[in-house]
């Protein structure tokens, strides 16, 4: 499976800090206490990496959904 663009949408707010280290993802506010990280991924092994980032970090993932090609939001 190739390249295929996904948002995570994760509990909470992240920091400035924090924010900055997800170079190449948007990442905006969610509704109503939760933040979304959105981008293209070259594959499953790079989105499984992410997620596991998350994870050692203590994020608590809220939902992983693959966006439509057609969505061009981040252009």
């Amino acid at each position: 499976m190739g390249a295929a663009r996904y948002e995570i949408v994760i509990c909470g707010r992240l920091g400035a800090a924090l924010t900055k280290s997800f170079d190449g993802l948007e990442v905006g506010p969610s509704e109503p206490d939760a933040t979304y990280l959105r981008g293209w991924f070259a594959d499953q092994a790079a989105l499984q990496g992410l997620l596991n980032t998350l994870g050692e970090l203590g994020i608590e993932l809220s939902a992983v959904h693959r966006l439509p090609e057609s969505d061009s939001s981040d252009a």
